[in-house]
C-alpha cells in the first residue's frame, strides 16, 4: 500500500486485525464476530458504520483501506462511490474468482477479478461447489496449507487506486478468465514468481509469530504514531444526509433528519435503521 507518512487513513471493516497504519477504524458489526476471525479490536478512534453509508464528510481522508469487505456488501457500487467520496486514494483487497469458486464462503455475495488494471465484479449465484472440503484441508493438511500460502497471490485481488476506482459490473456469471488458456495460466504463474520476496513469504512469516503478539505490536505502533490533526468530531456527518451533526454526551444528533445516533462505550454507532 502506497500510504504516505502524513496521510490520514481510514480502515473499513477493520474487525479483529486492523492495520497498524490506520488512524480511524470503521466496522459495521462491532458486536457480531460471525464473519471474522476474532473479537473486535478498538485500540484507536473507531466508529460503527456501514461502508455503503459512510458517516464522514467529503475527502475527510487521504487514504482508505477496504480489505475483505466488498464481497460481503449488498451494493458494492454504492460502497465504491462512498470510498471515492471520503478519500482521494485507497486500497481494495478481496478474494479472487479462483479463491471464491474453490472455497465458496456462503456469506460472500460477489466474485472479483483484476484484468488489465480494471476491477471486474460479478454477482455470485452458484452454491458452494465443494462444501467445506478445501476449508478442512487448509486447517488439517500442512502440505495443502503450504501450497495455498506459496500461491496466495492467485487467491487474492489487490487493487490500489487514486481519484477513481476503475471497475466494471458484469451480468454474466460465466468465469471472467478462461482457465483453459495456457496464456492466461502462464501469466498468472508469472505474476506469482514476480511477487517481491517479502510479500511472497509474508503469510508464512506471520504464522511464526503468535496472533496475540502481532495484535499487540500493531497496537503499540499505532499508539506511538503522531496524533492525527483531525478528530472524529471534525469529520463525522450524518450517514443518511451527509449534513453536520451535533455531539452530545451519549448521542450524536442530526437536526436535518431529526435522528439520534447512540455513543456506546465511547464508540459512535452510526448505522442507518432499516
Amino acid at each position: 500500500m502506497n500510504i504516505r507518512p502524513a496521510d490520514f487513513v481510514l480502515e473499513i471493516g477493520s474487525g479483529h486485525n486492523p492495520k497498524a497504519r490506520s488512524d480511524v477504524l470503521c466496522d459495521k458489526f462491532i458486536d457480531d464476530d460471525h464473519q471474522r476471525g476474532g473479537g473486535i479490536v478498538a485500540d484507536r478512534s473507531m466508529i460503527e458504520a456501514d461502508g455503503q453509508h459512510l458517516p464522514f464528510a467529503d475527502r475527510s481522508f487521504d487514504y482508505v483501506i477496504c480489505s475483505h469487505v466488498l464481497e460481503h456488501v449488498e451494493n458494492p457500487k454504492l460502497m465504491i462511490s462512498e470510498l471515492e467520496r471520503v478519500a482521494s486514494r485507497g486500497y481494495i483487497e478481496v478474494p479472487s474468482e479462483i479463491s471464491e469458486r474453490l472455497y465458496g464462503w456462503s456469506y460472500h455475495l460477489w466474485i472479483f477479478n483484476l484484468i488489465d488494471g480494471k476491477l471486474l465484479i460479478q454477482k455470485k449465484v452458484d452454491l458452494n461447489q465443494f462444501g467445506q472440503l478445501f476449508h478442512t484441508l487448509v486447517t488439517q493438511d500442512k502440505n495443502f496449507l503450504h501450497f495455498h500460502k506459496k500461491y496466495h497471490p492467485i487467491f487474492l485481488v489487490h487493487y490500489e487506486w487514486e481519484q477513481k476506482i476503475d471497475c466494471e459490473f458484469r451480468d454474466s456469471n460465466a468465469p471472467a478468465l478462461d482457465f483453459n488458456s495456457s496464456e492466461i495460466i502462464n501469466r498468472m504463474l508469472m505474476d506469482v514468481q514476480n511477487v517481491p520476496w517479502l510479500e511472497k513469504w509474508q503469510p508464512i512469516i506471520k504464522d511464526l509469530i503468535p496472533r496475540k503478539m502481532v495484535s499487540s505490536l500493531k497496537t503499540m505502533i499505532a499508539k506511538q504514531r503522531r496524533q492525527p490533526s483531525k478528530t472524529l468530531r471534525d469529520i463525522v456527518v450524518c450517514p443518511s444526509c451527509k449534513e453536520e451533526v451535533k455531539w452530545e454526551d451519549k448521542i450524536i444528533y442530526c437536526s436535518h433528519c431529526d435522528t439520534d445516533y447512540p455513543i456506546v462505550g465511547g464508540i459512535p454507532r452510526l448505522i442507518l435503521e432499516t
